[in-house]
């Protein structure tokens, strides 16, 4: 264990060698050098904003796309080389930040740990609400399971958005109502009806009355119960060993925007995953591309559980099939992650797989509008309208550009015109098909007759010199025509009757003499006797040849399926 600790600096090396104790308490992890004590109560704070927000929201279980992971430092002399890391942000695979142990929170740390929540488990709502859960949320304090809320939080962030949450929580004329909008926002309903549904008022009312409830100054708190639980029960701490908190010093480095390579480096031999994907990450944003790829390499081969590795590393491979195999291992990782699923479908050569990875993608992200657009792109090239529709509406509940709503609106509007247009092509195509199709069996069956034609007049040339045989001719087309549902398939001895009921409720029975002299068009058809469930939609051409035996009203021709 001392081998790999004298090749780190200094201060990390005396770091990694105090005693880090870990606590989980999902999506939230906390590594502390400061005592179990200060890791139970950052952790416990944590866990009950996250309780608190999922009820509003009616998301019981807020998760993170990634962990989020908070070093919690013995004193503010340690914490100072990461002071530029005091507000959660990605590192790697986790969303990091650091604190000191009893000291006060900096402003924007609880901030944004709520953001993170709501992008990550929430609905899309209008970003005026959004952004004022964030900073009401942001100052609540946590005493065991009793949590005040209501404290104003810095002068900077007083403003509408924070007063009309402050509003709607601590005012006892709304209390319990905000979230039957939350929940009805979430869903895509407009502000409009949602606000009238929750508070019997309209936005503009509600904000006025924000407004000066804003100017008044006067914030009153509220106390609140909090989830049920013991944090000296509920959460075992965990020694983490020396290469592990090097490790999370390395990464925590990596957020801060120092240098973490030398740090990395010393962990190639303890832990050689974390040290060369580091390394990896930190080529690549130096734009050193083939020093990325031998890095991520390495760090794949050596057995990484991070999925950024794994998606690097397919972003700069060229190989295609080993590109795939990396995304989907990167998928495996973090099944909530929707960028390996992009990437799939961007070097996928199959239409239909690649749809289904932009679905994938964008049922694990519904936030993100561009993940619904592509979606809405792929269906509205193969003219799948109704389907695109659907995902153009998700676009647009997932924007919060108004300028891209209205672009996604004006798309949505166009796309029943390019439907009914769709739709009469088809029609006129099917109906060629149809003409086409019908030609070319009366064309075969008149050669037929006429061959036999000429075989008569051979030998009836030779029984009677000079004799002739009278021409056939091809008849009449189909003069009868019906649309409808086919119900019934009736057999009758030899003769089948298929039976259609039109939309105003009549039956039409229609004989089938020979199955096999009837054009059949969208679909195999055998005329199986008896009731079609479902009964689908047909559109028949007969000869009007009423057979008052079989009581039908002609014999059929054509038969096409919508």
């Amino acid at each position: 264990m001392r081998r790999w600790v004298v090749l780190l600096s200094l201060p990390l090396a005396l770091l990694a060698e105090e005693r880090w104790l870990e606590l989980r308490q999902e999506p939230f992890e906390v590594l502390t050098n400061a005592g179990d004590r200060s890791g139970r109560e950052v952790l416990a704070e944590l866990d009950q904003l996250r309780w608190l927000l999922g009820a509003a929201l009616g998301k019981p279980d807020l998760q993170t796309t990634w962990p989020l992971r908070v070093l919690v430092f013995k004193s503010p002399q340690q914490l100072a080389p990461f002071a530029a890391a005091s507000t959660p942000a990605l590192a790697r695979d986790v969303y990091m930040a650091a604190l000191a142990a009893g000291a006060p929170y900096p402003p924007e740390f609880l901030r944004e740990v709520v953001r993170i929540l709501i992008e990550s488990g929430a609905g899309r709502m209008p970003p005026g609400i959004e952004g004022g859960l964030a900073d009401f949320y942001s100052t609540a304090q946590v005493s065991a399971t009793r949590i005040t809320l209501g404290q104003p939080p810095p002068a900077a962030r007083r403003n509408l958005d924070w007063a009309r949450i402050h509003l709607l929580v601590t005012s006892p004329e709304y209390s319990g109502r905000l979230r039957v909008l939350l929940f009805n926002l979430q869903a895509g309903s407009d502000p409009e009806p949602s606000f009238r549904n929750a508070f019997g008022k309209s936005p503009a009312e509600i904000d006025q009355q924000a407004a000066a409830w804003l100017a008044a100054g006067n914030f009153p708190t509220v106390i609140v119960s909090g989830k049920p639980l013991n944090p000296n029960r509920d959460y075992t701490p965990q020694i983490a060993e020396p290469p592990l908190a090097a490790a999370r010093l390395a990464d925590l480095r990596l957020r801060a925007g120092a240098d973490p390579a030398p740090a990395y480096r010393a962990l190639l031999a303890a832990s050689p995953a974390v040290a060369h994907e580091g390394l990896g990450l930190l080529a690549l944003r130096a734009g050193r591309e083939e020093e990325a790829r031998a890095e991520l390499a390495a760090a794949t081969e050596a057995g990484s559980t991070s999925g950024p590795a794994w998606l690097e590393y397919a972003r700069l491979n060229p190989d295609k099939v080993k590109a795939a195999a990396a995304l989907q291992k990167a998928a495996e990782l973090n099944p909530n992650w929707s960028e390996p699923y992009v990437l799939l479908a961007g070097i996928e050569t199959d239409p239909s797989r690649a749809l289904n990875w932009l679905k994938a993608a964008a049922s694990l992200e519904p936030r993100n509008a561009a993940r619904w657009r592509a979606v809405a792109e792929v269906y509205q090239r193969h003219n799948l309208y109704p389907q695109a529709a659907k995902a153009w509406a998700a676009a647009e509940a997932a924007s919060v550009d108004e300028g891209e709503r209205q672009r996604i609106r004006e798309t949505r509007s166009g796309i029943e015109e390019q439907r009914l247009a769709f739709a009469e092509t088809e029609r006129k195509r099917r109906e060629e098909e149809r003409e086409r199709s019908l030609q070319r069996l009366k064309d075969a069956a008149l050669a037929e007759v006429h061959a036999a034609e000429e075989r008569a007049n051979r030998a009836n040339q030779r029984a009677n010199p000079g004799g002739t045989v009278v021409p056939w001719s091809s008849g009449d087309a189909p003069s009868g025509k019906v649309r409808g549902q086919l119900t019934r398939v009736e057999c009758a001895g030899r003769t089948v009757r298929v039976v259609i009921r039109t939309a105003e409720g009549n039956q039409t029975r229609l004989a089938v003499r020979d199955p096999h002299s009837v054009l059949v068009f969208g679909r195999g058809f055998s005329f199986p006797c008896g009731p079609q469930a479902p009964a689908p939609t047909v559109t028949a051409e007969y000869y009007a040849k009423p057979d008052a035996k079989l009581g039908t009203t002609g014999d059929l021709a054509t038969l096409e399926f919508e």
